[in-house]
Parts: C-alpha cells; structure tokens; sequence
C-alpha cells in the first residue's frame, strides 16, 4: 500500500494498478475492530489518489464523526494529534496533487465542494498555485515558479484555453496531453491559464460555508 500513498510508484494509470490498489484498500478498512485514526486519513488519500472524491469525503467523515474531538485533537491511549495533521494532508491531496512531473489542480473534489479558493499553495518543484473553482467549474489557474523549471499542470478548465503572463501577454506552451500544458517559467514567473476568451475575476476571498460549524473556544 506505500506503494501507492505516499510513494505514489503505483498510481492507478493501468487497469491493475488500480484494482490492486482498489482491493488493497478494501482489504486494510475491513478490519472493522481494529481500524484507527490514521485507516481513515490514509484511506481518503488512496481515494483521492484514484480520484475516487466521494469515497475521499467518507472517510474524512467517518474520522470525523469516531474520533475527532471539537478541539480537532483525538485520543488513543492519550490525546493526540499527529492524525489530525494527517487529515489536513488528505485534504490537501484532494484539492492538490504534485507527483510524477506533474501538478494537479482540484483532483478530487466531491459535488459538495462547489466552489473552492487555493491561493500560493506549495506544491512540487518550487511552484505557487493559486485557483479558484466556481459553481463547480475551475475559472482560473496561476502558477508562479520558485526555481525557473518547466511546469506540467492538468487544470481542469473545460475546452481550450488561453495562458498569458503576468503583463497579459500570450506565453508559449506545449499540451501533452487533454487537459495538461507544459509551460516554461523562470524564476519569479507567472502564468495564469484561463479558458478561452474568459476574463474572469482574480480576487482571491474565503468562499461560503456549505453549512455552519460549531466553533470551539471561540464566543458565539
């Protein structure tokens, strides 16, 4: 299973790799009296690796409903709280994945993540991502890089699109694949990547609650 999360040497690209995986995962979580914190963080991130979103979501939720306290510590023997750092990963990997070459942007969103906001998010090779998704459609994508390396990044905008610098000017790009571009930053570069002929607007803000939460050790 390491093979798959965290290593990513396997990665679900062929038909066996991911029914290996598939049943490696349905075998470690049906251990029903013997499953922990770390089954349900690392079980959501082998989801999110498959881009299985919903399968990703459950488990998140099932940690969240069987151990995480309203502090988001949690207990075994004693409190905790290396598991929670482990859910903010698989959080991460289901808006982010940057393995193998190449950055992905929203992998594994549930329907429920309609709208999302990522702004200089770390990932591979000294890049930045900020994105914004809207309506369950990502309207932009901006990579600034760190090291001057060429960028891969699947975006997950819809049809073609467009990449401009930061002055708005056209860059130059490769596309190896559907829905990947190659782009060669320098360092301190940008490129935003839109779809074509959108102008949407770049103002980077907290998106809306899909419900309220209770907020510990804060007044009401």
């Amino acid at each position: 299973m390491l093979a798959g999360y965290p290593l990513y040497e396997l990665t679900g690209s062929t038909a066996g790799e991911r029914t290996l995986i598939e049943k490696s995962l349905a075998h470690w979580v049906g251990f029903e009296g013997a499953l922990q914190s770390y089954t349900f963080t690392g079980a959501a991130s082998m989801s999110a690796l498959l881009g299985k979103s919903e399968d990703a979501l459950k488990y998140l939720g099932q940690l969240m409903s069987r151990f995480i306290q309203a502090n988001t510590m949690y207990k075994e023997s004693g409190p905790v709280i290396e598991t929670p750092l482990s859910a903010a990963r698989s959080l991460h990997d289901m808006v982010c994945q940057s393995w193998g070459g190449t950055i992905r942007v929203f992998p594994a969103l549930p329907a429920a993540w309609r709208e999302l906001t990522v702004h200089d998010f770390r990932t591979q090779c000294s890049f930045l991502l900020s994105a914004i998704r809207e309506e369950d459609r990502t309207r932009w994508v901006r990579l600034t890089g760190e090291a001057g390396a060429p960028c891969v990044v699947r975006h997950g905008i819809d049809g073609p699109v467009e990449i401009r610098d930061r002055n708005g000017h056209p860059l130059a790009h490769e596309e190896p694949a559907d829905g990947t571009v190659r782009i060669r930053l320098g360092k301190g570069e940008s490129a935003l990547i839109t779809a074509r002929g959108d102008r949407p607007d770049l103002t980077i803000r907290p998106v809306t609650a899909n419900e309220p939460a209770p907020r510990w050790g804060l007044p009401a």
